[in-house]
C-alpha cells in the first residue's frame, strides 16, 4: 500500500475496513484548486520565513467538504466582513501557526468522510506533540495510534497492525511541538465569515499531500481538517463536543500489539 493512499485518507481510515453508512446521507460539492508554480526570480523566503505561494487563479473554497470560506466570486454580492479582514494573509498565518504551537491537549468527537464518500465516527484524542488516538465505532474495526514519530494501524477483524513514518503524512503539521518553517509551504489563505482556513504543503518531497487547517474565527477553536493526496482524494475530518486542556492518560497512546506490516512508504 503506498503512502499516497495513507496520507489521502488521514491516518490510514482504510476504505474497504470501515462499515460506511449511505453516502447520500450527506451532499459533497467538491472544487478544484488552481496554483501556479512561483515565476522565476519571485521573492524567495527569509530564513524563518513561510513564504505564501503565488496563485494564478483565485482559490475557490466555498464548496469544498467541510470548508466554510466564502469564495471570491460570491464576495461582490457579500457586504459583511470576513475573518481577519483588516490583517495580510502573512499575519493570518503567524496568527494560526501560534495558535497550533499552542495548543496542549484535545479530545472529542470525529465524523471523517473518506475520498469515496463513506462515513464512520469515534472518539479522538490528541496530545501535542506527537500523541494521536483514533477509536472508531462499530462496525469500523479499527484503532489508529500515533507515537513516537510512527502511526499505528490496528485492524482488529483481520488482528494486524501496520504502522509507518508520521513524518510522511501532511498530518506532522498538527503534531509537531513547533511548525518547520524551513519546511512547512503556505498554499493558501481562505477567509470566511467566521472561520480560517490554512492550507500546508510540505517541501520534503516525501512528504505527499497537502493539509488544511479550518479554525473559528477569530476565537481560533479547531473546526475540522482536510487532507487532500496526490490524486485528489480528500479525505474530511470534523470535529465536536471538543475539550482542550484536560489531561490524558499515557495508556491512551500505548503501540497497539504489533504483527503488521512497516509501510515506509
Amino acid at each position: 500500500m503506498s503512502l499516497a493512499l495513507l496520507s489521502a485518507i488521514s491516518l490510514m481510515c482504510l476504505d474497504g475496513a470501515m462499515a460506511a453508512r449511505p453516502a447520500q446521507e450527506i451532499v459533497l460539492a467538491q472544487a478544484e484548486q488552481t496554483t501556479a508554480e512561483t515565476p522565476a526570480g519571485a521573492e524567495s523566503a527569509a530564513p524563518g520565513e513561510i513564504l505564501i505561494e503565488e496563485i494564478s487563479q483565485p482559490t475557490v473554497k466555498t464548496a469544498e467538504p467541510g470548508a466554510d470560506a466564502v469564495s471570491a466570486d460570491l464576495r461582490e454580492e457579500y457586504d459583511g466582513p470576513l475573518a481577519f479582514e483588516d490583517e495580510s494573509d502573512e499575519a493570518v498565518v503567524e496568527k494560526v501557526i501560534a495558535w497550533l504551537e499552542g495548543l496542549d491537549t484535545l479530545k472529542g468527537d470525529f465524523t471523517q468522510i473518506a475520498p469515496s464518500g463513506a462515513i464512520s465516527e469515534g472518539k479522538f484524542y490528541l496530545r501535542r506533540p506527537g500523541l494521536l488516538r483514533f477509536e472508531y465505532e462499530p462496525p469500523a474495526p479499527l484503532l489508529i495510534v500515533a507515537n513516537g514519530g510512527i502511526v499505528y494501524v490496528r485492524d482488529e477483524e483481520l488482528e494486524t497492525t501496520d504502522s509507518y513514518p508520521a513524518g510522511k503524512t501532511p498530518l506532522k503539521f498538527l503534531l509537531q511541538k513547533k511548525i518547520d518553517r524551513d519546511d512547512a509551504r503556505v498554499v493558501s489563505v481562505d477567509r470566511g465569515v467566521d472561520t480560517v482556513a490554512i492550507t500546508f504543503a510540505s517541501n520534503d518531497e516525501e512528504t505527499e499531500g497537502e493539509l488544511t487547517v479550518i479554525a473559528d474565527a477569530p476565537d481560533l477553536k479547531l473546526r475540522r481538517w482536510i487532507v487532500r493526496d496526490l490524486q485528489g482524494g480528500i479525505t474530511v475530518v470534523t470535529l465536536d463536543k471538543v475539550v482542550y486542556g484536560e489531561r490524558l492518560a499515557n495508556s491512551l497512546f500505548r503501540a497497539p500489539e504489533a504483527g503488521g506490516r512497516f509501510l515506509d512508504r
